[in-house]
């Protein structure tokens, strides 16, 4: 349980950017913890369904896979401290963060890197559930899941062409999913 805190007090502490910026970190933790490329994929896309942040939902889940109730209560419980702490250390000092330029330039760096970290776990969700390798190196041993090929661009080309909410994608992803899957 030790290792299962340290790693979301290390979530919350650095995860800078927002939800979707901090999947990279969640990854990395939830991979030494044991949780499998295909199981931070279902993570993902439960997150889409569950109400809340992404990192509570994670903590939430990885807690579960790992140890049960008291680890998800453990995790994310955890995973908020930092806020506790951090938010109204914020309030507190909001007017000279704001009025520091460099301070500011920081955020403003920060947020291209936030940008490229979302794009490297999807990356590696691509890999994963597309091709059925863990890393590009593999390129040898790729073969293609058509069906979830196929979903992934129904998914793009109906949210590119109609932006449609993410809950309809979701469902519409499910249905598809339950079809080639389960039928």
């Amino acid at each position: 349980m030790i290792n299962l805190i340290l790693a979301f007090l290390k979530i919350g502490f650095l995860g800078f950017g927002g939800g979707y910026a901090m999947l990279s970190l969640i990854y990395a933790q939830s991979e030494q913890l044991g949780l499998t490329t295909a199981q931070f994929a279902d993570l993902n896309a439960l997150d889409g369904m569950i109400p809340g942040p992404i990192a509570i939902n994670s903590a939430t889940y990885i807690g579960q896979l790992t140890g049960g109730f008291w680890f998800a209560l453990a995790a994310t419980l955890t995973v908020c401290i930092p806020s506790l702490i951090f938010v109204p250390l914020y309030m507190h000092y909001e007017k000279r963060i704001k009025s520091n330029w460099v301070l500011s330039s920081i955020l403003k760096g920060i947020m291209p890197a936030a940008a490229g970290l979302i794009i490297a776990v999807a990356c590696t969700l691509l890999l994963s559930t597309v091709f059925g390798v863990d890393s590009v190196f593999a390129w040898r041993k790729m073969t293609i899941d058509w069906p979830n090929l196929l979903v992934l661009g129904l998914v793009l080309g109906l949210d590119l062409k109609f932006h449609l909410n993410p809950v309809w994608l979701i469902l519409i992803a499910g249905v598809i999913g339950a079809i080639f899957y389960y039928l």
